[in-house]
């Protein structure tokens, strides 16, 4: 199959590397209207920080089929787009005037951080990242995946308001091109058949485990259906948006035994619905695709 991965997504990018994760990275503890209580564990103490630099932070290990768990974990962003332009690093004066809470918890760090490297971030901008990569496209609509799992975790940040690191219990980054779905092409990575190829592929680690790096996920064979065969696209589409809506009520800790039983039934059918779809798509056949799951067990 001549389409790939790479070909109907505009980036597939590692996530932030700040190069102080123990300065960066807080543990939200209480959220008021204009700020927000954090636990700094390089300075094992508390602060309010005003909420506009805070995002969502997810690990890895948060990512299910389906489902991107929520935490109370955030990153500290001292960076945005002003008038039109790309991501850049706010400057002092715009961090003092804007956001005094986080300019003063940022120089209680000042010492580290602008010694990080041999004291290479000493100067104006020492509280930036070493490393400033996807600053531009994290805030952007995008599937994520771990780095490393033991079987397909593919899931959706469908506003772009949550960020990853990269490296270890990082993630990627998937930007779907506009003319694609992006439901379907997320149903398709979450599906048996591209599991099952990852796994001829990727570098296998212990216990299991699966590399999901984009040197392994971008070759892997996308189907862009004939004319003939756009309802299936379609329905593949349809049922994906089923699945985020029952792992959200899944995992939502508001359902009844008895729901939450009804719940996990109706998202085991409909993700074999999914499975079924895909293979037809791909015309795997019958002897191949009992192949493919006895592998997969």
């Amino acid at each position: 199959m001549p389409v790939k991965l790479e070909n109907v997504t505009s980036r597939i990018f590692q996530g932030i590397k700040t190069s102080a994760d123990k300065i960066y990275i807080v543990e939200e503890l209480e959220r008021q209207r204009k700020r927000v209580k954090v636990y700094s564990r390089q300075k094992g103490c508390d602060y309010w920080l005003e909420p506009d630099l805070l995002h969502p932070l997810v690990k890895g290990g948060d990512s299910k089929r389906y489902y991107l768990a929520r935490t109370n974990r955030l990153l500290l962003f001292p960076y945005a787009a002003r008038d039109g332009t790309q991501s850049r690093l706010l400057p002092p004066n715009i961090l003092k005037a804007e956001h005094p809470l986080t300019w003063a918890y940022l120089s209680d760090n000042k010492h580290y951080l602008e010694s990080r490297e041999d004291g290479r971030m000493r100067g104006a901008e020492w509280y930036a990242y070493i490393y400033p990569k996807a600053l531009d496209v994290m805030p952007l609509p995008k599937i994520f995946t771990p780095d490393i799992a033991a079987q397909a975790a593919f899931s959706l940040d469908p506003v772009g308001n949550v960020f990853f690191t990269g490296g270890v219990a990082g993630g990627y980054g998937i930007l779907v091109l506009p003319e694609h779905s992006r439901e379907y092409i997320l149903g398709l990575l979450n599906s048996k058949l591209l599991e099952w190829c990852i796994r001829q592929t990727a570098t296998q680690m212990r216990g299991g485990y699966y590399s999901y790096e984009s040197r392994f996920i971008r070759h892997l064979p996308i189907c862009i259906p004939e004319p003939a065969e756009k309802p299936h696209q379609d329905k593949i589409a349809a049922l994906v948006e089923r699945m985020l809506e029952l792992n959200e009520k899944k995992h939502s800790g508001r359902l009844a035994l008895s729901e939450l039983n009804q719940v996990e039934r109706e998202t085991a059918a409909t993700d074999a619905k999914i499975d079924a779809l895909v293979y037809d798509l791909y015309r795997i056949t019958r002897k191949e695709r009992s192949l493919i799951e006895r592998e997969l067990r």
